[in-house]
């Protein structure tokens, strides 16, 4: 009898250490996030059109594609997510800023985000959707209207080729990003944004993606 207890113990003991040797899972209560990214300002890269594009053809000097002007330049994001929500499959509220550090447009954004837990918690795909609020051009002013000033005319081209028009002040924002956790307060995200309105509002609608990198810190205990 005494050895049949000794050896439940023992298998106990040693089921419990054999457990405690894989990653300790995430605490089942989520809480809510901030996170700091950065982002290239129109990547080129919609992982939801019929094809991905990552190059365009070099055009001549002077000349650029519509919808591309401000293409290249990096964008600052920061986002609050609330915790998870207890309805519509537990999405988490989000608000986010992200600034062009090239003084290109910048876009405001609140909306909500869903999130799917591989690896016990440590690896995360996350998909959302958005309104967006822009400081950018719904059209850009017309440099080669008749009757204005040469210096206006001059101050219209250089934001004819160096803004974009959405087309909108009121755009679209669908994301997905995934994460990977460092420990139980920080994670690692690389995210996409997308921004556009599908033409909703007017004809003009060249839309832009954005892709980059973002640390999150859970907050609360």
């Amino acid at each position: 009898m005494e050895k049949g207890v000794l050896g439940a113990v023992l298998a106990l003991a040693s089921t419990t250490a054999m457990a405690q040797e894989g990653p300790e899972p995430m605490p089942p209560r989520e809480q809510a996030e901030i996170a700091v990214g950065v982002l290239r300002h129109g990547a080129n890269f919609h992982p939801l059109g019929s094809k991905l594009i990552f190059d365009l053809p070099a055009l001549p000097a002077g000349q650029i594609y519509e919808g591309e002007e401000e293409n290249g330049t990096v964008d600052v994001q920061i986002a609050y997510r609330t915790a998870p929500l207890r309805i519509l499959l537990k999405p988490r509220l989000t608000a986010k800023v992200q600034i062009n550090t090239a003084g290109r447009t910048s876009f405001f954004s609140v909306g909500a985000e869903w999130r799917q837990h591989i690896l016990r918690g440590w690896v995360y795909g996350q998909a959302g959707i958005g309104a967006t609020v822009i400081d950018g051009y719904s059209f850009t002013p017309d440099p080669f209207q008749p009757g204005i000033s040469n210096e206006e005319a001059w101050r219209r081209y250089d934001i004819y080729r160096r803004r974009t028009s959405f087309g909108s002040k009121i755009l679209f924002n669908p994301n997905a990003s995934i994460g990977v956790r460092v420990d139980r307060r920080w994670a690692v995200e690389l995210a996409w944004e997308h921004h556009s309105h599908r033409q909703i509002f007017s004809d003009t609608n060249p839309g832009i993606d954005h892709v980059g990198i973002r640390v999150v810190r859970r907050l609360g205990r």
